[in-house]
Formats: C-alpha cells, structure tokens, sequence
C-alpha cells in the first residue's frame, strides 16, 4: 500500500497526540500517587555500648559550705555542734530519733511479705484457670446431671473460683431472686397460673449494658420461661410492631443452688435482632434452659387445658454448650478471667518492686542516723530542734577553712554512680592541672534551673570532692572528672538522637505501624551517650522499623517502605 505525503503527516501528529496524552496521564498519576516514607529496621540502627567512663564537672573552690538540711518529718534527737565550733571532717553534727523510721521499715516489711503471699495466691489461681481452659480445649468437661449435682473428671480437680460480682451502683435496682419467668408487663394475664412460685416482677437483670459485648444477664431457674412483651422489649418492638431502637442481648444463667454466687451450670444468649416480628405480648415461650434429655421426658409444667407453650422464635436463643463451661465459666469469661488475672499479678509485681524500693530508702534513712561533718571548718549557724528549719534554710552550716575541693552537680541518670569515698580523676580547664578527688557529699536534695540540649529540665543532685594535692589549680576554675569505667557491654537499646523527636516535654518517634501506615510512637529516653547517643528505656523493640529524616510528609497514617541505610550509604 501507498502512503501519501499528507496520509503521513497525519499519522505524525496522531503519534505526537498519542505521546502528548500518554504523557500527561503519567505526570498525572505520579502527582496523584501518595509518598512513601522510608523507614530503617531497628536492628541496623541500634549501636552497641561498652563500658565508658562517665564525666561530671564541677568548678574548683578554696571555700566549701557543707548544707546540713533535716529530713522530712524526723525528730532530732541531739545536736552535737554550736556556732562558732571549729569541726574536723568525721565529727558527728547531729543524731536523729529513728524511732519512727523503725515502725515505718517493719510496716513496709510486712507489707512486702503481704503483697508476696497475694502474689503466690493469684500465680495458684492463674494456673487453675488456664488448666480449666487446656481441659475446655481437649474436651475433658464436667458431667451435668439435672444441673443440681456437677461432677468433676476424676482426672482433674481445679479449684472452682467463684465470679466476682458485677460492680453496679448503689442506685440501681435489683432483682427479688432467681427468676423462674421473665416477666416485662405484670399487668398482662398476671393471673394466668395462679399456684406459680415465680417472682411477679418484671425483669430486672442482674448485671451487663444489653451489648454483644457485655449482654444484659438473668439468673434463672431451670426451663425458664419468658413472656412475650418481654422479647418485644428484647427485639425493640414498640405497640404497633416498628422497631424503633437497637435490639438488645441477654444472657440467661442457670447457677448451682439457685443462687447468684452459685458455680455457672448452663447458660443462653438472647439475640432480639432475631425476632423478626412482634410476638403476643400475653404468651409464654419455652427455653428448656439448662434441662438435659431426660428431664424433657418428665410431664411438661401443668398449663391450661388445649394451651401449648411454643418454643422461642427460630434463632432467638442459643444455648452456650455445656463443653465451654467449665469451673464455673464459659468460654469467654474464662479468656476474660486470665487477662483479668495476669493483669492483677503484673500490678501486684510492680506494688512488690515499690515496696523494695521504699524499704530500701528506709534502710539508707536508718544509715544516716548520725549526720557528720564532711569538711574541715567553723559551724556558722545551728537551728533550734525545737523549731526545725525556717524558710527552707539548712538547719546547720559548716564552711570549709583548708583544703581544696570541687563543686559540681551529678545528674539522676549517674546518681547512683557517685558514692561518698568515690575516687575520681579530673582535669581542670585553665591551668591544665590533673588531679584526684575524693567525693566526701551527695545532697540528697536536687538542684534548680539544669537543662539539657532540648529545654527540658533535669533533676541534679549537688556534689562536693575532696582534693588532696591541690598544686597548679585556681580558685574558682571549672574542671571535668571522670568515673571509673565500667567492664564489658552495656546491655539495652542505643540508638542516634537524630532519630527521636521532643514536643511539649515528650520524646516519640514515627514507626511502622497496621498495614503498611506510619503510627506515633512515645518513647521514655534514659542517659545519652557522647552527647549524641541515647538509650530506650521503653516503646521500641529490635523488631520495629522506624522513619528518617523527618519532614513534612512524615505523619501518622502515611504509608511506608522499608529501606536499608547500608544500601543508600547514609552512614
């Protein structure tokens, strides 16, 4: 076939169009695509730590004050010291009463050995529940025989525990007793069988909000039968059959001895969307709750001549199978009741390591019984024990008359690193001079006004070190002392503190997070490291994967994509 110069012209500019279109779809699509952001797996950004020294600094001082401040709600019980007295290091200032720090260290004694025992108590009764749930798995259930006798698998015997009882409050009614009917009008044919036990009330559940979740729950009697009005109200029905609000869910519980502490025997749940119409609202329905085969053997209750009770709607009740309930449980409250139970262990763990603590603090108090001096000087000023401190003032002042030492501060995250008799090294700034000190005081009352690189404020403790040989150094000239290093790795998660951002006095990063989406994750930082590397206490693992660099498009919910920093060389 012949081609023509025009038939070729156009067949150019449809190419062009063709390419022009073609063009503008891919520029449109790359605009409408939705960034990715990189994240970095936590593995390849964590650093390992070896043993470091730590640095403190302080400035150099001919003339020292040693603070004597009371403890809290201590009684002295002698001062040793006047004003005026020249002291030397060791001399005891003044002695406390530790009569009531004693009281108070074998209260917090006996209440660790309290909180042990709990502990033990809810270990047993963990390990009951989650034996009752391996034998709900394996099939090994409970006999039932005419839901008045339970009889236990001879192979196992776990402790029944009884269910706590639901917390409602003071306000809220409660039902008579047991019911053998489900009443919701008592006016409706109320006389219907005169010579019936049951409680003529209408129906007042026992606990539960009528959820799926936490449906409305009735202890009955065995067989129990409901009234029609009563599943009306389940279904939402109003006087003319609309259903003008959200059905409920009941739970209907059969418990040994009739009682509301009894052991759980059987058990129904009553879904009201299943009711697809309105009932008559004078009828009665039939549950055969909790009754076995043999018992619907027996001559059904005496009814009025030519009358049959129906059985419920079709789908309305199901029962709950006797196979998920066990020990006094079904199925879902026995999950519930090990989450319940694990959570009071872990809280009664952490009440045991508070305990520890305050014991401890104690025993540091009894320690202190005697304050003495740490420098050698003149006392300038003694408080009256009768009065205590006034103002905030130190109760006694001790300021140095010879020697040399260093005044600095020591942050919380060192501050069980710095021990009075410590030996540090040291180097001071404008004359060069090394030197070593013997740390002689750790106030145990912090400092004001330290931050860090991010503005928020640090607790420091006020520290003073003794130097021997004070040859080179000048009064007043600030120096850097180091710690003695510590041996082998330090174990924990050390990652850059470009990683992690501050606002509003909280530090967090941007990790990957459901399907894919970018989530905040809060973080608790510990000591940092260099001035650049910072320890996780806690809100990472090794298996997370965080974002970098930060930037605007760096928000919650934007999608992700894992990327290496040796494959891009950002080291």
């Amino acid at each position: 076939m012949r081609i023509t110069k025009k038939t070729a012209k156009i067949a150019a500019v449809s190419t062009a169009g063709v390419l022009l279109l073609g063009g503008g779809i891919w520029f449109a699509a790359g605009k409408l695509k939705k960034p990715e952001i990189k994240v970095y797996s936590m593995e390849e950004l964590s650093q390992q730590m070896w043993g470091e020294t730590n640095s403190l600094e302080g400035a150099v001082s001919s003339n020292v004050s040693q603070e004597v401040r009371l403890m809290e709600k201590q009684l002295v019980s002698q001062v040793h010291v006047q004003e005026g007295q020249e002291v030397k290091e060791g001399d005891p200032l003044l002695t406390y009463d530790m009569t009531l720090v004693n009281i108070d260290l074998e209260m917090e004694k006996l209440n660790r050995e309290q909180l042990k025992v709990k502990k033990k108590g809810l270990e047993n009764e963990l390990k009951n529940l989650k034996d009752d749930k391996k034998n709900m798995a394996v099939g090994r259930v409970y006999k039932v025989e005419f839901l008045s006798n339970i009889e236990e698998n001879p192979e196992i015997k776990p402790e029944e525990p009884k269910p706590e009882q639901p917390e409602t409050p003071q306000e809220q009614a409660r039902p008579s007793g047991v019911y053998k009917r489900l009443y919701r009008d008592i006016t409706i044919d109320n006389t219907e069988f005169p010579n019936d036990d049951a409680i003529i009330e209408n129906a007042i559940p026992y606990s539960g909000k009528g959820t799926k979740e936490e449906p409305y729950v009735y202890v009955c009697q065995k067989g129990v039968l409901i009234q029609g009005e009563f599943l009306n109200q389940l279904a939402g029905f109003d006087v003319s059959g609309n259903r003008v609000r959200e059905p409920y869910y009941c739970k209907l519980e059969v418990r040994s001895d009739n009682s509301f502490d009894g052991t759980l025997q059987a058990a129904m749940i009553l879904d009201g969307s299943a009711i697809e119409s309105r009932v008559e609202s004078s009828d009665w329905f039939r549950t055969r709750l909790g009754k076995n085969e043999w018992e619907e053997m027996l001559p059904e209750e005496e009814v009025p001549p030519g009358e049959v009770i129906p059985e419920l709607p079709d789908g309305t009740g199901n029962a709950i199978p006797d196979n998920e309930i066990i020990g006094g449980y079904s199925k879902e409250e026995l999950e519930k009741a090990i989450k319940e139970k694990e959570k009071e262990i872990k809280t009664t763990e952490l009440d045991i390591k508070e305990s520890d603590l305050k014991i401890k603090k104690v025993e540091q108090e009894l320690q202190s019984e005697t304050v003495s001096s740490t420098v050698n000087g003149v006392v300038k000023k003694v408080g009256d024990p009768a009065k205590g401190e006034i103002d905030g003032e130190p109760f006694i002042v001790v300021e140095s008359s010879e020697g040399v030492y260093i005044e600095g501060v020591v942050s919380e995250a060192l501050l069980e690193k710095v021990q009075p008799g410590q030996i540090v090294t040291g180097m001071a700034y404008e004359s060069s001079t090394f030197f070593e000190a013997e740390v002689k005081e750790v106030s145990p009352y912090p400092a004001s006004g330290y931050q860090n690189y991010d503005g928020r404020e640090l607790t420091y403790y006020p520290f003073t070190a003794y130097i021997a040989d004070s040859t080179g150094l000048k009064d007043n000239e600030m120096a850097s002392m180091e710690l003695p290093a510590e041996e082998g790795g330090i174990t924990g998660i050390f990652i850059g503190k470009e990683y992690i951002r501050s606002k509003d006095g909280e530090d967090f990063v941007y990790k990957e997070g459901k399907n894919g989406k970018l989530e905040k994750q809060p973080v608790h930082t510990g000591q940092t490291f260099y001035g650049s590397i910072v320890e996780i206490k806690d809100g990472l693992t090794m298996e997370d994967h965080i974002a970098f660099p930060y930037g605007k498009k760096v928000k919650e919910g934007a999608k992700v994509k894992r990327a290496s920093l040796m494959e891009e060389n950002m080291f």
